[in-house]
């Protein structure tokens, strides 16, 4: 049996060193190892577009933090870094002009390093810069799998050095993608192989040399896919893999793939991986025992200490002054000139030069045929007059890197597609145009190079008309080139027709740089070096209202209150990957929505944030902790109100009673009652809050499906009634209490088709607001995870995703007497994470909920080529889950509810983490004995001759004819080995504890003969399977075990 997640916690919570304790033979020693990784030129604390401090990096502030560790640790101390120093900022980029010591390497020597491995981006600005880097160290940069075109190495493969009598080694080796992104600094002149067999033979050798502790410095990720052609280079992330095949390390530390590890043992090696951009530091500490001739590890854990609430290094301060001004000097720099006024005001509705000199420029770097972007930030501009580096950080303020692919003309007309979905057009006669808040304006992208129009008039998907390139019309079998950014080229953004594009030339410089590059060289602009214009919306009412909808005319202020809510957070406390959206979500990520929510609404206007429900469950930082970190979350963010839902059940009702104390709001479910009708004292029905002197009634109602989608054992004495009738009798309750706005939260919700007038939503909260019959103002609802943004019966209801991956916001406006004075207009927000800020305050709570799971979180399980997504009523995911639960009770059949699984597994590395948030509610497993009839009888009911079964087998494969009548329409049931299920033989099943007591309505009742508890969680049950697969790998198996059949 796999050790539970909670209980190998505890074990490695009680891991403490104690120096100097005796242990054996002899005095043991303990060393520290400190690491840093991509620090890309952040040595200060310092934004040098927008000339500001930064609190939260820098390497002058891990200075100090190295300073305490040495000072606790004298003369055991190491500092190693693992590469990607030289490149990255406006610092490094006026370093690699000049002359004398780098000052990156002025810094590492203030700071003491012992070692650093070389990182890919140190080849960015040619060898002569990186030499000139090297030189200037009092350390060396290590390489083992570098070498020079005789086979000879370029650097060093290791370092010996000693530490209270232990002799260690420190082995280097830097990533194979630098002979692709590189190359024309590289070519004939250095070569990078992969890294497993020189590391491997580095460390032999340091070995035969005496080391007695091994640390690898890697410029390479844990694990996942590589973002380039292998070939025979060598994989980009093979952390992971090291750890598994070189025999002899000790500690690993990785760089290059800007992820943080704290403390992961991959094969009995201590992993660890400080946050990019100097933003912390990874401290691996490491106790040896002298063994009478040498010193073997006893124990070894990591840590991480971040760079904020640590003053600068007035030693590096002083190492880097020269620079620092110089950087300083360079952004606020003019850098060429104009006459001509440049703005991207209406960038977005008609082809603006502005736009034109950025398509220009990424053209021009590849000669490539087609150019694409979008416009960031419509206040951007510059002229007449100078041209600064800060104006231009400001047009384009993502660091991405320029991408050349290919593309079809099928592919180039569905991207012009999506681009043009970003306006909406309300209606076509006189026509009223807004944008889609789902799609953010950075989503709506310009391409250059094509003749197009967008038709607004038409309806989505086939707005492009005349699509021309070099005058003739765009073939579907065309192929054209297409320089782009990287988060576009991977299909971010909702761009899927790109994902799968062949990339031919990937520069690694940001388009930024281009751009200053392209001002310096030119040093004036005139617009007709680079406008053409190519596109243009039409009918030109339809352009206008476009413009009017992203440049609203300012209105008198008015009263009006807006509600923001959430719902189903899950404990998501991290941002995790959206499909092709990017990285959405993070609670430090959300905070910011609702704050700059609540900031936009403006002096004029009352706020109030509310949640639908389900606030604990779902992710280890939450789970292990039994919700407390979602409690201080919520508590910090201010919530006022919010819906009891069903998973906050899932512990039992003694610690959501003590959860409901921890909160500062009033979870409501006014539904709830007692099996004798009383009602249940702990959980309220409505509250009252006074917003800016408006009486606000909230009434919160749980799903009456609760005991179905829950543990039923959990609320066996409560009842969940209709909603409807206790919504309008609160409503009225609420109102002569004084209330003069009136809101429900539900935990039910709904899933819509369509936009607009043409949107047709379903489901148990559209059944609410139908039969509510007094006043209410808005609906806030959850549990179906789906976007909702619609009116019923006159009421605003509104829903926004789950795991925090959206806020929802509805604006009521108000009489004078704090009534609702009109129609209320609502909205979803996507959090978009990878360009959204995190709010300093609950990222610092995210860090300190996420910190003390991060070991066995980041705990690689198996390997994944393809990611496995829950589309559908059957996938590979659900087969995996299945089989493994068979695997656990080694039975004949298994079956799990889709419920259950509340996660996509994405490709790449496993690890215990990702598992945890497929499967987070820690469900028993049992094993029963059923015969054949029965389980005949039990499959009929899965299939209800309407909506396919919401479950997963393994062992077997089932058979519905929707055309038969209830009870009759089962009509196979093949078993593994190709028999057919018998009525009058036994078997034995795996159920889930929630499935056997009957959740989602499919308990067995008495028809099992024979129930044994497995004592295994389904999470162990599938870490068990994943380990014992062949090479650790998983394989889909996409085969269909559920079948209907239908005329």
């Amino acid at each position: 049996m796999v050790p539970s997640f909670r209980a190998a916690l505890l074990a490695s919570a009680a891991f403490v060193f104690a120096p100097g304790a005796a242990c054996g033979q002899g005095i043991p020693v303990d060393l520290v190892v400190a690491a840093t990784t991509d620090v890309h030129g952040r040595l200060r604390g310092w934004d040098y577009f927008a000339d500001t401090a930064e609190g939260t990096r820098g390497l002058a502030r891990l200075a100090t933090a190295v300073d305490s560790l040495r000072g606790a640790n004298p003369g055991r101390v190491i500092l190693v870094d693992a590469g990607d120093l030289l490149q990255g900022n406006p610092l490094t980029y006026v370093a690699s002009r000049g002359g004398g010591t780098h000052p990156v390497t002025a810094a590492m020597n203030a700071m003491r390093y012992d070692a650093a491995a070389v990182g890919n981006h140190e080849f960015n600005y040619g060898l002569p810069v990186l030499a000139r880097a090297v030189s200037g160290a009092t350390f060396p940069f290590l390489a083992a799998n570098a070498r020079r075109p005789d086979g000879s190495r370029y650097f060093p493969a290791f370092v010996m050095m000693e530490r209270a009598g232990v002799k260690v080694a420190i082995v280097g080796a830097t990533n194979p993608g630098a002979n692709v992104w590189d190359r024309g600094h590289l070519q004939d002149r250095l070569t990078v192989s992969d890294i497993v067999p020189e590391v491997r033979a580095a460390v032999d050798s340091a070995r035969a040399a005496g080391a007695e502790l091994v640390v690898a410095v890697m410029h390479t990720g844990l694990g996942g896919a590589s973002s380039y052609d292998a070939g025979g280079r060598g994989d980009e992330n093979v952390g992971a893999r090291v750890a598994l095949e070189v025999r002899g390390i000790d500690v690993i530390v990785l760089g290059h793939s800007h992820r943080e590890i704290a403390d992961t043992t991959v094969n009995g090696v201590l992993v660890v991986q400080p946050r990019q951009w100097a933003g912390s530091l990874a401290v691996a500490r490491v106790r040896l025992q002298n063994r009478g001739s040498s010193w073997s590890v006893i124990e070894k854990h990591g840590e991480l200490v971040r760079a904020k609430g640590h003053a600068e290094s007035p030693a590096v301060v002083q190492a880097v002054a020269t620079a620092h001004d110089a950087a300083r000097a360079y952004a606020a720099r003019e850098i060429g000139t104009t006459a001509a006024a440049w703005r991207a005001a209406s960038a977005r509705t008609a082809d603006t030069p502005l736009v034109d000199f950025v398509l220009e420029v990424q053209r021009r770097v590849f000669n490539a045929e087609l150019s694409s972007t979008a416009a960031f930030d419509l206040g951007a501009g510059f002229g007449p007059g100078k041209i600064t580096v800060a104006q231009l950080a400001r047009l384009y303020p993502y660091e991405n890197t320029l991408q050349l692919v290919k593309i079809s003309g099928v592919a180039l007309k569905s991207y012009l597609e999506q681009s043009a979905r970003y306006f909406v057009v309300r209606s076509r006669a006189k026509p009223v145009v807004t944008t889609d808040p789902e799609i953010p304006g950075y989503n709506f992208d310009i391409v250059a190079g094509a003749d197009y129009t967008i038709d607004l008039s038409r309806p989505m998907g086939s707005r492009i008309t005349r699509l021309r390139v070099r005058g003739r019309a765009v073939a579907p079998t065309d192929s054209f080139t297409l320089a782009l950014n990287n988060y576009r080229a991977g299909g971010g953004g909702g761009y899927g027709m790109l994902r799968g594009a062949r990339v031919l030339r990937d520069t690694q410089v940001e388009i930024r740089d281009l751009l200053i590059a392209a001002v310096e060289k030119r040093r004036t602009l005139r617009v007709a070096d680079y406008s053409r214009r190519n596109w243009r919306i039409v009918p030109a009412a339809h352009a206008a209202a476009a413009y009017r909808a992203l440049h609203p005319a300012r209105a008198p202020a008015a009263r009006m209150l807006r509600i923001i809510s959430t719902n189903d957070f899950h404990g998501a406390f991290e941002p995790r990957p959206d499909g092709t959206q990017g990285n959405r979500g993070g609670a430090a990520q959300v905070a910011h929505a609702i704050r700059s929510a609540q900031r936009e609404c403006g002096s004029a206007c009352a706020t109030i944030l509310l949640d639908g429900g389900d606030m604990f469950q779902g992710t280890a930082a939450s789970n292990i902790a039994f919700g407390r970190p979602v409690v201080q979350f919520f508590n910090a963010m201010g919530y006022a109100a919010g819906a009891l839902g069903n998973h906050e059940f899932d512990w039992g009702q003694d610690t959501l009673r003590v959860r409901l104390r921890e909160l500062r709001h009033a979870v409501l479910g006014a539904n709830v009652t007692y099996a004798d009708g009383r009602d249940v004292p702990w959980i309220p029905d409505d509250t009252i809050v006074v917003r800016d002197g408006v009486r606000i009634g909230v009434v919160g109602v749980a799903s009456p499906l609760t005991p179905r989608t829950t543990k039923a054992e959990n609320v066996a004495d409560l009842r969940f009634a209709d909603p409807v009738p206790v919504v309008n009798a609160h409503a009225r309750s609420l109102r002569a209490r004084g209330a003069t706005v009136v809101i429900v939260v539900a935990h039910d919700g709904a899933f819509c088709n369509g936009r607009g007038a043409e949107q047709a939503c379903s489901g148990e909260i559209i059944k609410l607001a139908q039969g509510i019959t007094e006043k209410v103002d808005a609906i806030i609802s959850g549990h179906t995870h789906s976007v909702l943004n619609t009116a019923v019966n006159g009421i605003p209801v509104v829903q926004a995703r789950s795991s925090g991956r959206a806020i929802a916001v509805v604006d009521l406006p108000l009489d004078a007497r704090g009534g609702v004075a009109g129609t209320g207009r609502g909205w979803v927000r996507n959090i978009d994470s990878d360009s959204m800020p995190a709010e300093a305050d609950i990222a610092a709570l995210v860090r300190d909920a996420t910190a003390g799971v991060a070991s066995r979180v980041n705990q690689p399980i198996a390997q994944l080529r393809e990611p496995m997504f829950r589309r559908g009523e059957e996938y590979a995911l659900g087969h995996l889950i299945a089989d493994a639960q068979r695997a656990a009770g080694r039975a004949d059949l298994a079956v799990m509810n889709n419920g259950g699984i509340r996660a996509d597994l994405q490709a790449g590395t496993v690890t215990y983490g990702a598992l945890f948030e497929i499967a987070p509610f820690g469900n028993v497993l049992y094993r029963v004995t059923v015969r054949g009839n029965a389980l005949r009888a039990y499959f009929e009911r899965m299939y209800d001759g309407q909506r396919s079964p919401r479950v997963h087998v393994s062992g077997i494969t089932l058979t519905w004819d929707s055309a038969r009548p209830a009870g009759q329409r089962l009509v196979g049931a093949r078993l593994a080995d190709g028999a057919s299920l018998d009525d009058a033989k036994e078997y034995r099943m795996v159920l889930s504890d929630f499935m056997l007591t009957g959740g989602d309505g499919l308990g067995l009742g008495d028809a099992a003969r024979l129930v044994e508890p497995l004592n295994v969680q389904d999470l162990d049950a599938l870490v068990a399977h994943l380990r014992s697969l062949p090479g650790g790998v998983i394989v889909a198996d996409e085969t269909p075990r559920l079948i209907v059949s239908k005329p």
